[in-house]
């Protein structure tokens, strides 16, 4: 004799049409969440500095994302990736290590973003 499969006793295909409407209207939401997230990325966007003026705040260079060191004048974003390399190994105290961490940095943009920079945190 063939043996009984038993069901569950909940089954999606035995679900009404309420249930059905509200398990996809859930669905639909998770899914909207999830694209947001992943299409949001880390919320933080480099400040628009192409008109060439300076950030109104400054930047705590030991705290600082690669976006927002990029708002300081002549810190592109391969500057301000080896900015964060260099200071998670140390952090940084003066401009100088500044300049040597991001690579080189000319002495006339350092003098630019003097004013912006700290190397302590608030």
């Amino acid at each position: 004799m063939p043996e009984r499969v038993t069901e569950p006793e909940v089954a999606w295909y035995r679900l009404s049409r309420g249930n059905v409407a509200a398990v996809a209207a859930i669905s639909l939401v998770l899914v909207v969440l999830c694209a947001l997230l992943a299409l949001g990325g880390s919320g933080a966007a480099p400040p628009d500095v192409s008109d060439g003026s300076l950030p109104p705040v400054r930047i705590y260079v030991n705290r600082a994302s690669a976006a927002e060191l990029m708002a300081l004048p002549g810190i592109g974003e391969r500057k301000a990736e080896r900015i964060v390399r260099q200071r998670e190994a140390k952090p940084l105290k003066d401009m100088n290590e500044l300049a040597a961490a991001a690579g080189g940095i000319p002495a006339a943009q350092l003098e630019r973003m003097r004013p912006f920079v700290s190397f302590d945190t608030p």
